[in-house]
C-alpha cells in the first residue's frame, strides 16, 4: 500500500468521486426525526421540509435507487454523463455501482470509503480521522440534510402538490459549493433531484426506481482489495 494524494489521479475521477459522495450525504438516514405534520397541500417552511425528510428516512432501514448524474466543467463546457445504482443501509453503509462512464464501485461503512476502479487495477480509500470533531469521510457538511441547512441560507424556490425545491447559499466560501438546489418528493419526503454549482463545475444527479426495506444482505457493503488491485491510501478531498 502507499500513500497518495488525489491531486495525483486524473481530475475527471476526481471530481466523479467527490460529486457522487457529496450528492450521497443527502440520502444517509438521518438521527433523532420528529414528524411535522404538515398537509403536502399547505405553504411549508424550512424547517417543516427538513423534520419531514427526516421522518420518512427515520423509518428506512434500507433504500436502493438509479443514478444519472451529468456534469459540466465550467472553462471548457465539457459534458460527461454517468450512470449507475445506489444502496443504503442504514446506519452508515452506502454501495454504488457506476456502470457508465466507466466501471466503479465505491464502499462506504462507518469510518472508510473505498473505490475500487477494475479497468486501472486501483482502490483508493480513505479512513475518517478520530474524535468528537473529526469530519466525516464523506464530502460537504456531513450527512443530514439539516446540516446543510445549517451552514445556508435557504429559501423555497418549488412548492407544488407533488414536489418541493429547496435553494441553498453557503454561508461560507468553504463549504464546498457555490450553490446547491435539492428536489424532493412529497409522495415519500425522499430527494429525487440534486444541483450543485462548484466553480469548476455544475452536476445535476437524478435518482429514480426507489426500493424500500428489500432486506439488503450485509455481504453487499462487504469490499476486499482484488489480489491484483493497487490499494492508494490517502486523501480524497
Amino acid at each position: 500500500m502507499r500513500t497518495l494524494t488525489m491531486k495525483n489521479r486524473t481530475e475527471s475521477a476526481d471530481r466523479r468521486w467527490k460529486t457522487l459522495l457529496f450528492a450521497l450525504t443527502a440520502f444517509i438516514a438521518l438521527d433523532a426525526p420528529s414528524w411535522a405534520g404538515v398537509d403536502a397541500k399547505k405553504d411549508l417552511t424550512v424547517d417543516q421540509v427538513t423534520q419531514n425528510v427526516e421522518a420518512a428516512q427515520s423509518s428506512v432501514k434500507d433504500v436502493q435507487m438509479d443514478l444519472t448524474m451529468e456534469m459540466k466543467d465550467a472553462l471548457s463546457g465539457q459534458e460527461q454523463k454517468s450512470k449507475g445504482q445506489i444502496k443504503i443501509k442504514t446506519p452508515d453503509r452506502v454501495y454504488v455501482h457506476y456502470t457508465q462512464p466507466t466501471e466503479q464501485f465505491l464502499y462506504i461503512a462507518g469510518p472508510l470509503a473505498q473505490m475500487y476502479q477494475p479497468s486501472q487495477k486501483m482502490v483508493y480509500q480513505q479512513k475518517s480521522g478520530k474524535g468528537a470533531n473529526a469530519g466525516p469521510v464523506y464530502v460537504g457538511v456531513g450527512k443530514a440534510l439539516k446540516q446543510y441547512v445549517g451552514v445556508s441560507r435557504v429559501s423555497i424556490i418549488k412548492n407544488t402538490d407533488s414536489e418541493i425545491g429547496l435553494l441553498f447559499l453557503p454561508l461560507k466560501e468553504d463549504a464546498g459549493f457555490d450553490k446547491m438546489r435539492v428536489y424532493i418528493l412529497k409522495k415519500d419526503w425522499w430527494p429525487y433531484q440534486m444541483e450543485v454549482e462548484t466553480p469548476s463545475v455544475t452536476t445535476r444527479a437524478s435518482f429514480s426506481n426507489f426500493s424500500f426495506n428489500q432486506g439488503l444482505a450485509d455481504s453487499l457493503f462487504q469490499f476486499k482489495a482484488p489480489k491484483d488491485a493497487e490499494v492508494v491510501d490517502g486523501e480524497i478531498y
